[in-house]
This record gives structure tokens, C-alpha cells and sequence, in this order.
């Protein structure tokens, strides 16, 4: 069987999720990476109908990355969740959410999550 791997690496948006009320206030910047498999049995060369097109990956991401939530886990998994539904010939799909600048003293990196199903 074959398929493709379609990815979106380092997408940047500027969101508002934390625990913490001044997280979801004043914002912070995420970096979102999405790998789905697809079943590339169907696949005509040159016919984007049959395949999903990054573009729209990317709408669904953008769309929701920017609600206002307390957790990465719960955007990530809404994330997931959405493109499944828009896109049923989704095999696997991975979600990872990076804050970039997590509000943590001591911490000098980032905090991800990534979502797998």
C-alpha cells in the first residue's frame, strides 16, 4: 500500500494559550508543525481533488491555533480532530505546538506538545 506523508513544518502564529490568565491576555508565539499520511492508492497526477491541499491543512490550523485555551494538549488534539473530520482520508496525523517563549523563569528554550493519532 502506498501514501504520502504531507507536512507543515515551523508554521509561526502569535496565540493566546496558558494556564495562567496573562498568557491569555498578552499572547505568546507558537510554532506548529503537522505531518498526516494519506493513502495514495486514488492519487491522479496532477489532480489536486485527490489529494488535501496544504493550503487547507493550513486554514484548519491557523483557524484554531488563534482560540483563545488553557492547555497545548486540548489545541493540539482539537487540531487533530478537525482535520480528521474535514479530510476523512486521513490515515495518521501528528500535531506538535511549540510555545516559544514560555513564561517560566529559569527556562531559556521552548515547551512543546505533540499529539498523535
Amino acid at each position: 500500500m502506498s501514501s504520502f506523508l504531507i507536512q507543515l513544518n515551523d508554521l509561526r502564529f502569535y496565540a493566546f494559550i496558558g494556564v495562567d490568565p496573562q498568557e491569555r491576555k498578552v499572547g505568546n508565539e507558537y510554532s506548529v508543525d503537522l505531518s498526516i499520511s494519506t493513502d495514495a492508492g486514488d492519487f491522479v497526477e496532477e489532480d489536486l481533488s485527490t489529494t488535501i491541499s496544504y493550503a487547507d491543512l493550513y486554514d484548519i490550523i491557523a483557524d484554531e491555533i488563534r482560540q483563545p485555551r488553557l492547555l497545548l494538549e486540548s489545541t493540539a488534539r482539537i487540531i487533530a480532530r478537525r482535520l480528521r473530520s474535514t479530510f476523512p482520508t486521513i490515515e495518521t496525523v501528528s500535531v506538535k505546538i511549540t510555545k516559544l517563549a514560555p513564561p517560566i523563569p529559569g527556562i531559556n528554550g521552548s515547551a512543546s506538545v505533540e499529539y498523535r493519532e
